[in-house]
């Protein structure tokens, strides 16, 4: 029963966000559509425009998801049914966490499968790097959402990541040996790229594990 309550609060916030979700896969996939045309304008504009959807995508889903749900008094439904704040945390976290990774995931392997159609293979590490960054900063927003369920935390936690992007950013392709790679006709995925990568895996999981342990302490969720 209460593994069924769950399902069906995960559920009920998939469809509430579906078309949200649809939206915005749709707006990536038009933008790696700017690819296809193969010039430099086209390809600056189409690569901006993809990861402008991830990161407006990965700041939106918290904020509706979580904090608008309590802002607008919506938890009445929820306190009519036999879960603990546990299981409610567990629903939030399956539901936000989910849509988004399901939409980066789509994104990410159409841009990997069109770098490896068009492209020189050298920056796919990069490109992964990148929009793994974006991931992590998700995780981020969403944890701090979840267990502040805070608009002012929040929205600090969107600002500091939205900031930090396009200097880290900026860091990483600054670098002699990524810029080589990059321009490489073969994907290298060197040492100091799988670094990155699992740093940005082992922060992803560290902010899964700290939201469920905060919240599951809590004795309340309204």
């Amino acid at each position: 029963m209460n593994g069924s309550v769950v399902r069906q609060l995960a559920l009920k916030d998939w469809r509430l966000h579906r078309l949200q979700v649809i939206l915005s896969v749709a707006a990536g996939a038009a933008a790696l559509g700017l690819f296809q045309i193969g010039r430099e304008i086209p390809v600056v504009l189409g690569a901006t425009w993809f990861f402008v959807t991830l990161v407006l995508l990965a700041c939106m889903l918290p904020m509706s998801n979580v904090v608008n749900e309590r802002k607008k008094h919506n938890l009445a439904f929820v306190m009519s049914l036999p879960i603990s704040p546990r299981q409610y945390a567990m629903a939030k976290i399956l539901s936000t966490f989910g849509m988004f990774l399901v939409s980066w995931a789509i994104l990410v392997v159409a841009a990997v499968w069109l770098i490896e159609a068009r492209f020189p293979h050298g920056v796919i590490p990069v490109s992964v790097v990148l929009t793994g960054l974006v991931l992590t900063g998700f995780c981020l927003m969403a944890s701090v959402a979840i267990v502040s369920e805070s608009e002012g935390w929040a929205t600090a936690a969107i600002i500091v990541c939205n900031s930090s992007y396009g200097v880290i950013w900026y860091l990483i392709i600054r670098v002699p040996e990524t810029a080589k790679e990059v321009g490489g006709a073969v994907a290298v995925w060197s040492p100091r790229v799988l670094r990155i990568l699992a740093t940005e895996a082992a922060l992803v999981i560290f902010c899964l594990g700290l939201t469920f342990y905060l919240q599951s302490r809590k004795r309340d969720f309204i």
